[in-house]
């Protein structure tokens, strides 16, 4: 009973939830197998739906958004945590490169055969080190087979047409001979030439906001709007009664037009006395200066149409697996290309009266090719369940382009193994131990450089226990890590601004460890708790970074004194089912000691960037999720599922100095907002069909960049989805399946707070996709 009670509870931790045979509609689950040892675990299955990006993928989860950096770049925000904080992994590798360290560079992932993504929205230090202390995102990409198909043939044609979204084209097979070898094929290509937008591409608050009524101009929204903005004060020549007959007829004495006039009738110059006429366009009691307002667009306002919102992406993969007695081995390999736009932004933020007729658009390039092998061996000796190895090479080439020219590249080389012994069950506890290593190499060239060569070593030894009780399951982990950093000669060079005067190698020594419990209270409630206590190591561009990085237009100033963050995160959450409904919420509080962010100077450099330094302080990250849903049977009418959410969050400085609290105020710019939502979901006898609505409020908690964060109106996405399974009569397919689905159907102005581009540049406007999924 109490693991019956718990399976059914914890489906309510997924929104948007809903039960499926198959993967046409994207569905939600969470695997309760694995509850009794990890909290807040989420599976989101991929479907026939169209996901541009992996943030977009799971944004639907409670707790996770995504980072909309444009429409072609979006990473998952677990509660408020993002890049280096949330560990993002394939087939359970890291492939962390350039997406964690600048926001325009996108995951690269295939959304139209990846199996399943699996989100641990807690800590996962302790499983995937210091790069998890916010959590970590999981991507089963379908290349490798880790239990033989039912069948010896499977083969999958996608087409899909996209109305203000992506067209895709995509080809997976697997063959095998039901015994031993099994392989899959994957290849998909999706493009886009351009998104259409509700109105304009710039918000309405970059002309209505940039002079506040108290004076001056807010900085922070004319850099971020990509504005030239300033007020000009302009002499009056109507508030003088008369014209300096002196200056007139000596203008080369003139310091500027208020030379020309005076307040008397007569003037003294080298003894002799001028007479000084009237000013015929005085105008008594007006002020000698006026103000001008110039608000000038740096780059284009565009009406209706996403500008440089292209995008092109392609795959090709292949894994092979071969099965035997006691487990399997499989390699595979794939690569991935990517290349996009970034909507509505320029790298070259000009100088004030620039002629930005001339500014270029920025482009991503994205090359990455991935090598693996995976084994599992069962019972291998007498107190081991099964001894599994993870290796692969990722090779991944990240470049953003001006125009045609290219700005910067950097190449990751990044080596992975990985070795997990599980020990058998002794008793009523069960566990592994595990080892991990990691060496990654950074390469970078080109004119826009801001990170130097640099190499990262990581080293940990890990162990995991749950203990299963009649009455109760408590689980406990513990990871211990190296670190190191080492920097190797290049060309880089850092700015004058630059708090490190020379660069050096740094190493850190890292412990991390989680608590967990789990209860059930009677046969209709349930009751989870966690403490965990994770650090991470300062990451490249913390350390060192400088110069200007344009795509978070920043000039960016890495700092070598810089600590480990520390997180020390409390997590409770309630569990209630009773026929068919189900109900979680859970309530969270994360305390940072030493948490790292970028904090403004108070200064400008050239081009108008904002000058800023990696710096230290606590803080603490809290808020709460709840899921609801609700089954009903409908007999021959088929099943129908009601499900909605609601999430918050609040990340804000403990004790923040005066510096602080002035430059970036307690909470930090660009902090996702609560939302809310609802799904309805129906199935029956082939027929699927979906209706959800998320609401994202205005935001509340406000940060700074000594001007203050301007919030953005609320707005509410609607999607839909209906497909149709066909069996054709004398066709070579052994199954059809056709779709039609629609996003943002209110054709909303949607700004993700959280987006640094959400000034100028809104997620699309309404589309359509019409799909056909053919199976052999």
């Amino acid at each position: 009973m109490r693991h019956h009670v718990f399976a059914a509870a914890m489906l309510s931790t997924a929104p948007l939830a809903y039960a499926a045979d198959d993967v046409t509609l994207q569905t939600i689950k969470v695997r309760a197998d694995r509850l009794s040892a990890i909290d807040s675990v989420v599976v989101v299955e991929n479907g026939q739906t169209q996901n541009r990006t992996l943030g977009g993928m799971l944004e639907h989860v409670s707790g996770v958004q995504s980072s909309a950096f444009g429409p072609n770049a979006g990473a998952p925000v677990i509660r408020s945590l993002s890049g280096s904080r949330v560990q993002i992994l394939e087939d359970g590798q890291s492939i962390l490169g350039m997406n964690a360290l600048s926001g325009d560079i996108n995951i690269p992932f295939d959304p139209l055969f990846a199996r399943s993504v699996t989100v641990n929205k807690s800590s996962d230090s302790v499983r995937f080190g210091g790069n998890a202390i916010g959590g970590s995102v999981d991507v089963d990409s379908g290349i490798i087979s880790r239990k033989m198909e039912g069948k010896q043939k499977d083969v999958e044609l996608v087409l899909r047409k996209g109305f203000n979204d992506a067209d895709a084209q995509g080809l997976r097979a697997n063959f095998n001979d039901g015994k031993h070898f099994s392989t899959n094929l994957q290849l998909s290509f999706q493009k886009i030439g351009h998104y259409d937008i509700p109105g304009n591409s710039k918000a309405g608050v970059c002309n209505s906001q940039l002079f506040p009524a108290n004076g001056g101009v807010n900085t922070f929204l004319a850099d971020s709007c990509q504005k030239e903005a300033r007020i000009q004060q302009i002499y009056n020549k109507a508030s003088q009664p008369f014209i300096d007959q002196f200056m007139t007829e000596n203008p080369d004495w003139a310091d500027g037009d208020f030379s020309f006039y005076t307040n008397h009738p007569t003037s003294v110059w080298q003894r002799k006395t001028y007479v000084n006429p009237a000013n015929p366009a005085y105008v008594p009691g007006t002020p000698a200066m006026t103000q001008k307002k110039i608000n000038r667009d740096v780059t284009p306002d565009y009406h209706g149409t996403l500008g440089n919102s292209y995008a092109s992406n392609a795959h090709i993969a292949a894994g092979t697996t071969y099965f035997f007695d006691q487990g399997y081995v499989a390699v595979s390999l794939d690569s991935k290309e990517s290349e996009y736009g970034v909507p509505g932004f320029s790298m070259e933020n000009k100088s004030f009266g620039a002629n930005y007729d001339a500014g270029l658009p920025v482009g991503v390039v994205i090359k990455q090719d991935k090598y693996a092998l995976e084994a599992q061996l069962s019972s291998p000796v007498a107190y081991l369940e099964s001894v599994q190895l993870r290796m692969s090479r990722l090779n991944n080439t990240s470049g953003e382009r001006l125009g045609a020219a290219k700005a910067n590249d950097y190449q990751f080389d990044t080596n992975q193994a990985e070795l997990l012994l599980a020990h058998r069950r002794a008793g009523l506890l069960s566990g592994l131990l595990g080892l991990s290593h990691q060496a990654r190499d950074i390469s970078g060239s080109g004119p826009q450089r801001y990170l130097p060569d640099a190499s990262t070593v990581s080293r940990a030894l890990f162990l995991k226990e749950s203990l299963d009780l009649d009455w109760a399951t408590f689980d406990a982990g513990f990871r211990h890590e190296k670190v190191a950093h080492e920097i190797r000669k290049s060309g880089f060079k850092t700015s004058r601004n630059a708090g490190n005067s020379t660069l050096g190698d740094k190493d850190f020594s890292l412990n991390s460890y989680s608590l967990g419990a789990s209860a059930p209270l009677g046969q209709l409630f349930g009751v989870k708790l966690r403490y965990s206590s994770s650090e991470r190591a300062p990451d490249v561009n913390e350390l060192y970074a400088s110069n200007a990085h344009y795509s978070i237009m920043t000039q960016e100033e890495g700092n070598q004194n810089l600590q480990a963050e520390r997180a020390k995160n409390t997590e409770l959450t309630a569990l209630f089912a009773n026929r068919g409904f189900k109900l979680s919420a859970t309530g969270y509080v994360m305390k940072y000691d030493n948490y790292l962010y970028l904090g403004h100077s108070g200064a400008q450099m050239a081009n108008r960037l904002p000058l800023k330094y990696w710096k230290q302080t606590d803080t603490t990250v809290k808020g709460f999720e709840v899921d609801a849903s609700q089954v009903l049977q409908l007999g021959s009418y088929g099943k129908l599922n009601l499900s909605a959410f609601a999430d918050l969050v609040k990340n804000k400085a403990d004790n923040p100095d005066k510096l602080r609290a002035h430059n970036d105020g307690e909470y930090l710019p660009n902090m996702p907002t609560n939302r809310y939502g609802a799904n309805v979901s129906w199935e029956n006898k082939g027929w699927k069909a979906r209706l959800s609505g998320t609401r994202y409020d205005k935001q509340k908690y406000l940060g700074k960049s000594v001007s203050e964060e301007v919030p953005l109106d609320g707005y509410t996405m609607v999607n839909f989805q209906v497909s149709r399974a066909l069996q054709v009569r004398n066709s070579p397919f052994a199954g059809i399946e056709v779709f039609f689905s629609g996003t943002n159907l209110l054709d909303d102005d949607a700004r993700p707070h959280n987006s640094p581009l959400k000034y100028i540049a809104p997620l699309p406007g309404r589309g359509f996709q019409l799909g056909l999924s053919a199976r052999l």
